[in-house]
């Protein structure tokens, strides 16, 4: 699956026709060969299909490609959500880091205590105390009543909330600016953005997909955790309209957001075929929309670490396809399921982590599984040591036998107003449309069944590709009168480092 949108549009009367047909490069319909990223959502097996990725030619046209990307959830039970995580309360998942926040001493007088920060960073999650305090929420603990005890609040929480995306590198051409004129608007660079996954730019920065977006980031942990919504996991999607489903009117899917709810897994999950699932249903997902032709309107295309890329890879400097910009986002990068095959996904991929030909909770728990998914996804590297960090973890919890997101799924789903938090993280700021709020009362398939406004007959792949997405270009969001607040009108791209561009930094040009 790609996660990107390839423009290259270089008049600005171009955008306005082709900013939906060629902007994306996520991932196409199910039946498309040359599929990108994992699973397909129609037979849970093979390579999803391309979407269309534009590219000048010498003439001034546009040739398109096929591309697409897959992708999977996260899971809340490896951050720092002061309600413990979606599956542990005792702190954080498969052993990945942080201890778990025991609440304050326990009070004598009948005083509650407060434990330490519950967003200590991945794994350390606060979960409720055994020692008679609230659950680990941060701040003061005190042991007695009126008696204040030593502080001990912890790591602080994870700062996520930046200033707008440059509005420079996220339109297609600079409105006014004349090529090389120093004094015109854009300082004489017309195109100052490039995606990663496009021919070069004469002058342009060239930009990726931002690891801050992948699911079980530090970023998107502390989000959900500020949210309030306990027991749900955030992450960005792929997502094509479903005109006349959960959808509505909607014209074009960029920044609209979604709340997902897991049912069953696809066939080498699923006890004797028969509908059940043999391994635990994940935690929903609360998700946002970063790239459109992701597999069609019923599917959502979950970025996460090594979720897999296809037509387009700007990840891996040894793998094929070579990224057109000859630029990569890692040094090094797992190699498994690539391209095509959902990336590391334990169940196709990952030896031990069967049984007689089943993935079951057993299997993908043993020792032996989980030892191999820490040795293949610990083969991220990059510039930074955060980012390479966070990709190991997304990579390896989202394989995780308790929040197993990493295969394709059959989910119900429901398009939500966008949580505030999640927006912070993302770039994309939409204005009130009058949408149902997220529910996180609706955790199981069966809740989501009896719940009318939860939809079935929708799926979940995977992917990374590293590419910039399509709705990180204002021209696919604002420019298609999404209803954005102010300049936060696209999704943040980033640098090679993942440190995004915003209004207040500086976009130097090609990076």
């Amino acid at each position: 699956m790609t996660i990107a949108c390839l423009q290259v549009h270089g008049h600005r009367a171009l955008f306005l026709s082709v900013a939906v047909m060629l902007a994306a490069c996520a991932k196409s319909s199910p039946t498309n060969p040359g599929g990108q990223g994992g699973d397909t959502p129609s037979s849970n097996s093979g390579g999803s299909s391309g979407g269309i990725v534009a590219s000048r030619t010498s003439t001034g046209g546009f040739s398109a490609s096929a591309g697409g990307s897959t992708d999977t959830g996260s899971s809340s039970s490896t951050g720092g959500s002061s309600q413990g995580g979606s599956f542990s309360a005792s702190g954080g998942s498969m052993g990945s880091g942080g201890t778990p926040a025991t609440g304050g001493a326990a009070g004598e007088t009948g005083g509650s205590s407060t434990g330490g920060s519950s967003t200590a960073g991945r794994g350390g999650s606060g979960g409720p105390s055994s020692s008679g305090g609230s659950s680990g929420t941060s701040g003061s603990s005190r042991a007695d009543a009126g008696v204040d005890a030593p502080l001990d609040s912890g790591p602080p929480p994870i700062a996520y909330a930046l200033d707008p995306p440059n509005q420079l590198i996220n339109q297609f051409f600079i409105p006014g600016c004349q090529s090389g004129v120093a004094t015109s608007p854009g300082g004489g660079v017309c195109t100052p953005g490039q995606n990663a996954c496009e021919g070069t730019k004469q002058g342009a920065r060239i930009n990726f997909l931002c690891p801050r977006f992948m699911l079980f980031s530090d970023e998107m942990v502390q989000a959900a955790a500020d949210d309030g919504t306990p027991g749900l996991n955030y992450a960005v999607v792929g997502h094509d309209v479903d005109t006349g489903g959960i959808d509505g009117t909607v014209t074009i899917s960029c920044c609209q957001c979604y709340q997902l709810v897991f049912s069953l897994p696809e066939n080498v999950a699923q006890v004797g075929g028969n509908g059940a699932s043999a391994i635990p249903i994940p935690p929903p997902l609360v998700v946002q929309a970063f790239n459109t032709s992701a597999g069609g309107g019923k599917n959502f295309d979950v970025f996460m670490g090594a979720g897999g890329f296809g037509a387009f890879n700007a990840c891996d400097p040894n793998a094929s396809p070579a990224s057109p910009s000859g630029k990569y986002f890692y040094t090094e990068f797992p190699p498994d399921g690539e391209p095509g095959s959902g990336g590391e996904n334990a169940a196709t991929q990952i030896a031990g982590c069967k049984a007689n030909g089943l993935v079951t909770t057993a299997s993908l728990s043993s020792t032996t599984c989980q030892s191999a998914v820490a040795t293949q996804c610990g083969k991220f590297n990059s510039a930074s040591p955060t980012v390479t960090s966070e990709s190991i973890h997304s990579c390896t919890q989202s394989n995780a036998a308790n929040s197993y997101y990493h295969m394709n799924w059959q989910i119900y789903a429901k398009r939500v107003e966008c949580p505030t938090h999640l927006m912070q993280v993302t770039g994309c700021e939409l204005a009130s449309q009058g949408l149902p709020a997220v529910n996180p009362a609706v955790t199981t398939p069966a809740q989501a069944a009896a719940d009318s406004s939860f939809k079935s007959g929708y799926t979940t792949t995977t992917m990374q590709d590293c590419c910039m997405p399509t709705c990180a270009w204002q021209n696919n969001v604002g420019g298609q009168n999404v209803p954005v607040v102010g300049l936060y009108d696209s999704f943040y791209s980033c640098d090679q480092n993942g440190v995004p561009a915003t209004q207040s930094s500086t976009a130097d040009a090609g990076n």
